[in-house]
Order: structure tokens, then C-alpha cells, then sequence
């Protein structure tokens, strides 16, 4: 509904919202307040609940600059990826990088995107680099924006990866890219700041929770 409330939604969907969302919008401006519309917001059609998972990633992590954390409210993509192959096709790579910013409606967001991704193969220098071409590519958008290119995958590979973005292909943005964290879509991530001791930082996953259909 609040889609409709701050006016970036016209079509109907067969249900109350659009009617729901005209009269909260009349009465807020029947008071005289202001209505401002937030950086992140969440679509659904549902009443879900928000789980708090807090965690350390992996050790072998590439952040540059360090400044470049702490981030917070992170949405996160989790594209189909194809990694299974001995080679990886950077067009695959960037069409379903952009088919996922369509989908969660954050292709033109003026925010940064956490992309999650799950490693498979060898670590090679070619697949590395086939893999960064279509990432760069693929978020080349959020990247002409000035915004941090995040990159969280559940293998041991962050620091490799975020090397080789920075390193070999000279990249301009900050380059955030750990470890040993598992995201979905609809996840929102913080990353706080590196903990000098360990190499790691500190993570908040926030997932979307929806209750579970009850047999009858």
C-alpha cells in the first residue's frame, strides 16, 4: 500500500490498496504533514515479520577503502548465476544481475545493492575475471552513481574476487566483497567496520519471514 501512498504505483492488483492508500493519504494531507519517501522500501502483499540474524563473515574479505564501511539497509539481489561451467559468460552474468534490479525494483534506486552469489569451480584467473566483467557490467549503473559495489557470497573466494575488481581492472568505486555469509532476496544487509584482531566485520542480516500456509 505504501507504494500507492507516496505515488509510484498506478495499476491495481485486486485488492484494497490502491482505496486504502487514497484515504491515508488524504488524512496525512488533511494535517498538514509532509509525506517524504525513504531510500529503501519493501513491496508486498503480505504481512511478513523481519528476522535479525547477526554474524561475523569470513577472514579472507577485500574492503577498499575502509572507509567504505559501515553500510546499512543494504538491499540485496540474489540472481540466478551460472558458475557450474568451466568457463563463465559475462553476458549471462550482467543479463541476470539486470533481471534482478527489474524485478525488486531497484534498477534505478539511487542506493547501493549487496549482490549475494554462491561460488562454484575453480578460482581461476580467467573465470575471476569472466565473473567481474559481468558484475561491473551488470551494476554499472549503481557504479556511475558513486555507490559501493558489495558483493557477499557464502565461499571463501570475497577476497580474491575483491582483488581482482580493484587490482586488475581498476575500478573506481569502493569495492566492498566478504565471505562466509549466505543472502537471499528480500534480505536487507549491514556491514559494520572491520575488526582489526579477526580480518572480519561484523554482519546484520534482515530477512522477510511470512508465515506458513496451515493444512486444513
Amino acid at each position: 500500500m505504501s507504494e500507492y501512498v507516496y505515488g509510484r504505483e498506478a495499476a491495481a492488483f485486486g485488492d484494497l490498496g490502491p482505496q486504502l492508500a487514497r484515504q491515508v493519504r488524504r488524512r496525512i494531507e488533511d494535517t498538514g504533514v509532509a509525506i517524504e519517501t525513504p531510500i529503501a522500501t519493501i513491496r508486498a502483499t503480505v504481512v511478513g515479520a523481519s528476522q535479525y540474524t547477526v554474524q561475523l563473515s569470513g577472514t579472507t574479505i577485500y574492503i577498499e577503502p575502509r572507509e567504505a564501511v559501515p553500510l546499512r539497509n543494504v538491499p540485496v539481489i540474489a540472481p540466478e548465476l551460472d558458475l557450474t561451467g568451466r568457463d563463465i559468460d559475462p553476458d549471462r552474468i550482467e543479463g541476470a544481475i539486470e533481471e534482478a534490479l527489474t524485478r525488486l525494483d531497484l534498477a534505478d534506486r539511487d542506493t547501493p545493492v549487496a549482490l549475494g552469489f554462491r561460488w562454484k569451480g575453480s578460482a581461476s584467473f580467467l573465470r575471476l575475471d569472466q565473473f567481474c566483467q559481468g558484475i561491473a557490467r551488470g551494476l554499472r549503473r549503481q557504479l556511475s552513481r558513486g555507490k559501493p559495489l558489495v558483493l557477499v557470497t557464502d565461499g571463501d573466494v570475497g577476497g580474491l574476487v575483491g582483488i581482482h575488481l580493484k587490482e586488475e581492472m581498476s575500478l573506481d568505486a569502493p569495492v566492498i566483497s566478504i565471505d562466509g555469509v549466505e543472502l537471499k532476496e528480500f534480505d536487507y544487509i549491514d556491514i559494520g567496520e572491520l575488526i582489526p584482531s579477526s580480518g572480519a566485520v561484523p554482519v546484520v542480516i534482515k530477512s522477510l519471514v511470512f508465515p506458513a500456509s496451515v493444512a486444513v
